[in-house]
């Protein structure tokens, strides 16, 4: 809306006497301005020289003539010159404010191109920071075939270098050319006399012979014309990579010693290019004898970082690395700690130890370096250490989303790190494998977040998801029972590989998560749920006759296990967007699946593929049939088939397929089997005493070198087939079994397996200086013990001392009582010894300085 100064400005100048030749269209815009609507009647004639022809008193009476016509009649206006100033001045400061307003927000003038490419720019994704702990640096073939042709022109420019000077000179120079050739090995002096030697070799040969030459001249007396500085630093670092990638590292060392006789200083690089030579074979005895020759001071951090990087590569991956960490923490004492990838490695490596007590002490150093050097670590340790939360120290552990989410805040929101396609992996696996269900929303609300958070321009996520994103999902989806969506996440896969994600393969054990939910899902029809209506009776005899052929016909098929799957029906596509609704359908898709990978990849077995149900472009090619997978395939039998049909399927798919069995395969048999109907009870003692005869004959169970087959798989095993005795009413061979089993694990075993001392760098004392960490996050309390031996609770004996006291016999039911309170004391005193013990002495006291 107009300004009331501009209105009345614009009416004043219309009313005045010097502007009254206007024509009339000003005075209807005047007037439409105030909102008034006239009757006016159009002119006989508009042209200027009509209205200059008028005078005032005829224009007064025109006026009156309109008003009297029926015309609105306008409030007067001021017109007095005073006012007008005034008005003037008004709208002169609004048009300045305009046109500041105007310059300020009329944008520059681009193109439709240039608009788009600045878009382009300021919505486009950063690079994706590496992911790994440390990259591998591979060299390519462009850098060697620089560093091959380099030498080759050394050597032509060498050529001319080498002349022949006075015959004093060259005689004393050919001795001190033999005895410097006197130090080396005899095979690279074989190689010298070789016509066809290496390119390295002869450039090296030619640089110590001129480099010998100038010292003979110097040694004479005679003044030098030539500058010492032979060869230039690219050139040294050539002749250095080359002899190192030729596994010659006396030529690499020769070479660093002829660059000091030029004159040129041996810079870090060359020194690196040495050490990491011994890095590479973790050869820590050769490290440090050269470190110690190049290296007077202190080292630095790439220096500290390759020692301690020799000691790990030294150390086997399942072996815990305890000169690495005494290397850390002697630097530490120095006022000179390794770098943060030095720190990283370390934990990666404890990490990968299958020990609780590595695992442990990876948080304790993770603390530690936050305390002592490293405040705030970076992206690739915050993503390690999310993915610790991930794994469990022991298969009964959990894992521990509330940590990984307490680091996912703490990374993104206090610290301000942009994530890594790698942190988004380990939040979703950390929340998805704890099996809760607020948790596994969490994890597929991160996932879409991860999707969805960071797109560009085009719409292109910058983060793209793999098969770890989709594994993980999978993990949470199975672990909650949802098979919808496990379905859908299959089909997505599916759909992102033939698409042309690389990234993106059904694998393995993306297939061993879809079997695991078809095992965990629980279906929402049960036979004993169909209600019973009443009807004629001839319609109710016809559709009784129909119902117990069609019961009668489903029972067959599920009965035949010599086709895969057990319905004729089977030949038509089965997955719909609706889950299987009965057992039947479950083991219809799990076998559509199965029969799908056996056929694209190739496996010769004996079962039926039903290629009108699937489509010829292959999906399931680059899933490997392991043992994993079999045991997973199995599962959906044991828990929606017969035990009649899964029994059978078992001594079936292993030979078959040629596939060693597992500790694992005999564990969850033999458990399906502790678990029976009760008209399967006879076909399950049968099934487990055949598993614990081919148990015992595979000896997985304990041999010379000790325990192959893990503790707690050893004593669920044994304590199904104590429960399918007693159920099955063998009392006396479940007695049996029960003192076989405590005679190989007597109680007295779990008492005295601890060591009575534990290592310093798990000590728990406050101290300044240590050669462990200062701080901590994990007590002696949270650190669960690996190392205990398989043994009997009552929850295990239960069923057989149940079935003694109906029995009534009491002797029996007094040795379950003492076999069961002998393993509970022998735990009992295990803790206790534990947490007394002390730790070991360190090797070096005079470095430490506790608060004790």
């Amino acid at each position: 809306m107009l300004p009331s100064s501009l209105v009345d400005l614009t009416l004043a100048r219309i009313n005045a006497p010097s502007n009254l030749h206007q024509s009339r269209h000003f005075q209807r815009s005047s007037r439409y301005l105030q909102s008034a609507a006239l009757k006016l009647k159009p002119p006989k004639e508009t042209s200027p020289a009509y209205y200059s022809r008028r005078n005032d008193k005829d224009i007064s009476l025109k006026k009156r003539s309109r008003l009297e016509d029926g015309g609105l009649r306008v409030r007067p206006v001021r017109d007095s010159p005073k006012a007008i100033s005034e008005l003037s001045q008004r709208v002169r400061k609004l048009e300045e404010v305009a046109m500041e307003h105007q310059a300020v927000l009329d944008p520059p003038a681009y193109t439709e191109e240039q608009l788009l490419t600045i878009y382009e720019d300021l919505l486009s994704n950063p690079e994706v920071a590496p992911q790994t702990v440390e990259t591998p640096v591979t060299e390519d073939e462009s850098n060697e075939e620089r560093d091959q042709s380099l030498l080759m022109q050394l050597d032509q420019r060498l050529v001319a270098s080498v002349g022949s000077p006075n015959s004093s000179s060259e005689s004393l120079s050919s001795m001190l050319r033999r005895m410097t050739r006197a130090h080396r090995s005899h095979e690279v002096q074989r190689q010298h006399e070789d016509v066809h030697q290496e390119a390295y070799l002869r450039t090296l040969d030619k640089v110590e012979s001129l480099v010998l030459e100038l010292d003979a001249i110097q040694v004479c007396g005679d003044k030098l014309s030539v500058s010492p500085g032979v060869l230039s630093f690219s050139d040294w670092e050539a002749l250095m990579r080359v002899a190192l990638r030729a596994e010659d590292l006396k030529s690499a060392q020769l070479a660093s010693e002829l660059m000091q006789k030029t004159g040129l200083d041996v810079t870090e690089e060359h020194v690196n290019t040495i050490l990491e030579y011994f890095v590479e074979r973790g050869d820590t005895v050769g490290f440090e004898n050269n470190l110690k020759h190049y290296v007077q001071d202190i080292p630095t951090e790439q220096q500290r970082h390759l020692h301690v990087k020799a000691h790990l590569n030294a150390t086997s991956s399942s072996t815990f690395p305890t000169s690495a960490l005494s290397i850390v923490h002697s630097y530490e004492n120095q006022a000179a700690p390794p770098p943060m990838k030095t720190y990283s490695k370390v934990i990666h490596h404890l990490l990968t130890v299958p020990h609780s007590t590595a695992q442990a002490q990876a948080w304790d150093l993770f603390s530690h370096m936050r305390y002592v050097s490293h405040p705030t670590p970076d992206a690739i340790l915050y993503t390690q250490m999310i993915r610790a939360c991930a794994s469990y120290y022991t298969a009964s552990r959990a894992a521990d989303p509330e940590r990984a989410l307490d680091l996912w805040t703490e990374m993104c929101i206090d610290n301000n790190i942009t994530p890594l396609a790698g942190t988004y992996n380990a939040i979703i696996l950390a929340c998805a494998r704890s099996g809760r269900k607020v948790y596994v929303a969490e994890a597929f609300r991160l996932a879409k977040q991860m999707l969805d958070s960071s797109r560009d321009a085009c719409g292109l996520p910058a983060y793209l998801p793999d098969i770890l994103t989709f594994c993980a999902l999978l993990e949470g989806a199975k672990r909650v029972g949802d098979l919808a969506r496990v379905r859908w996440i299959l089909a997505e896969m599916i759909g992102e590989k033939q698409r042309g994600a690389a990234d993106v393969t059904v694998n393995e054990k993306a297939m061993m998560h879809v079997f695991h939910a078809y095992a965990a899902y629980q279906v929402p029809f049960k036979r004993s749920m169909a209600l019973l209506v009443e009807e004629e009776a001839g319609d109710k005899e016809k559709e009784k006759d129909n119902g117990e052929s069609e019961i009668a016909l489903q029972e067959q098929q599920i009965d035949n296990t010599e086709a895969l799957p057990p319905v004729p029906e089977a030949r038509t596509p089965l997955f719909t967007h609706v889950p299987p609704q009965t057992h039947h359908e479950v083991l219809a898709e799990a076998e559509i699946l199965f029969a799908r990978i056996l056929e694209e990849t190739g496996a010769k077995v004996n079962y039926e593929t039903f290629e009108d149900a699937f489509v010829p472009h292959p999906k399931f090619g680059q899933v490997q049939i392991t043992v994993r997978l079999l045991n997973s395939y199995l599962s959906v039998h044991y828990k929606h088939n017969s035990l009649e049909n899964a029994r059978t399927l078992f001594w079936k798919v292993y030979e078959d397929l040629g596939v060693q069995r597992s500790a694992r395969t005999y564990q969850e048999a033999m458990e399906r089997c502790a678990n029976p109907k009760r008209s399967e009870r006879a076909t399950a003692l049968d099934f487990a005493k055949k598993l614990m005869d081919q148990w015992k004959a595979s000896n997985m169970e304990v041999s010379r070198e000790g325990e192959i087959a893990p503790a707690r798989t050893i004593e669920k095993l044994h304590a199904a087939y104590i429960k399918i005795l007693s159920l099955t009413d063998n009392l006396d061979q479940a007695l049996d079994h029960v003192r076989s089993f405590v005679a190989r694990y007597h109680p007295s075993s779990v008492r005295c397996s601890r060591q009575p001392q534990k290592p310093n760098y798990r000590s728990m004392r406050t101290s300044l200086v240590a050669a462990r960490p200062l701080v901590r996050l994990s007590t002696e309390t949270e650190v669960p013990d690996d190392g205990v031996p398989p043994l009997l609770t009552f929850s295990d004996l239960e069923v057989l001392h149940h079935r003694l006291v109906a029995a009534n016999r009491g002797e029996a039911i007094g040795y379950i009582k003492y076999i069961c309170k002998a393993y509970e004391w022998a735990l009992r005193v295990r803790r206790d010894e534990t947490m007394r013990a002390r730790p070991m002495e360190p090797e070096n006291k005079e470095a430490l300085v506790s608060l004790d």
